[in-house]
C-alpha cells in the first residue's frame, strides 16, 4: 500500500499512531480560547481584538493564525 501511495513506511505508521500534527493540536487548544473570548464579547470582536485578548492571557500566536482559525470554524 505504501508503494501505491508513494509514502514511506515510517511516515505511514507515524500517521497511524498520531493522526493529528502538533500544530493541529495547538489549533484546537487555541480554538477553545478563541470561542471563550468571542462569547465574552457577545459576538462583537473580530480576529484583531480576539488576538489582543489572547495576548493578555499570555498566549503566543499571530493575528493571521487567529483569523484563519476563526474563518475555518465560521466564527464571525
Amino acid at each position: 500500500m505504501c508503494r501505491v501511495l508513494q509514502a514511506s513506511r515510517s511516515g505511514f505508521y507515524q500517521w497511524l499512531h498520531k493522526p493529528l500534527s502538533n500544530r493541529a493540536i495547538e489549533d484546537l487548544r487555541l480554538l477553545e480560547l478563541i470561542r471563550t473570548s468571542y462569547a465574552a464579547s457577545q459576538g462583537i470582536y473580530g480576529s484583531p481584538r480576539v488576538f489582543l485578548d489572547l495576548l493578555e492571557l499570555g498566549e503566543t500566536c499571530g493575528v493571521h493564525r487567529v483569523a484563519k482559525i476563526m474563518k475555518t470554524h465560521r466564527i464571525k
